[in-house]
């Protein structure tokens, strides 16, 4: 390797470490010098790739953000031509992705939101997964032919409020349900948002 792909293959390391540590502790858990023996490098590689702390949580949100938005696309690929069926199939599909790996779901759902350093990127980060969600409703033609594009969109943003709440409630386990369950609650709650307009 040349000395780019050394570095880029550092700072992986590096977010990986981060992601260990921020879905196992929290990101408070997470220092500069925590992440670099997680990560089995010296501290000076840390500042190679990032600025500070803050940095390396926002990059393994990303990360972790970016994943999640792929499970979805490649799901809404394979779905079901039915809708609701649809709709339970990427539901299921992302509730796999959170729980195969717990810490994913931490990251995403309970750390993005307590961590300080990571309110204005997760605001953005609310824009950006808000347009993937639209992007699938539309695909999953929820609203039918009376919604038009502001109800996509102030749907897309109900949903993706009201599963952040579900989501976290239910990780932490302040809701105690069963898997199946929980999949068809969330399920039928896009649904219902899917379908509302205002027009």
């Amino acid at each position: 390797m040349d000395a780019s792909e050394r570095q880029a293959r550092r700072r992986d390391q590096l977010v990986a470490a981060g992601f260990a540590l921020m879905g196992g502790d929290g990101a408070k858990s997470v220092t500069m010098r925590g992440v670099s023996r997680e990560a089995g490098l010296t501290e000076r590689y840390f500042y190679e790739s990032f600025a500070n702390r803050e940095a390396l949580l926002i990059a393994v949100l990303d990360a972790t953000v970016e994943q999640a938005r792929e499970v979805l696309l490649a799901a809404a690929e394979r779905a079901p031509a039915q809708q609701l069926d649809a709709v339970r199939y990427l539901v299921g599909a992302f509730t796999e992705f959170v729980t195969s790996d717990p810490r994913r779901g931490r990251v995403l759902f309970i750390e993005s939101l307590a961590a300080p350093e990571l309110a204005e990127r997760g605001r953005e980060l609310v824009a950006e997964f808000t347009v993937t969600i639209a992007a699938l409703m539309r695909g999953a033609e929820l609203g039918g032919e009376q919604a038009d594009e502001q109800d996509v969109r102030l749907n897309a943003l109900a949903i993706f409020g009201s599963l952040a709440q579900l989501y976290q409630a239910w990780l932490e386990e302040r809701i105690d349900v069963p898997r199946e369950r929980f999949v068809e609650h969330v399920s039928q709650v896009i649904e219902s948002a899917g379908r509302a307009t205002s027009r």
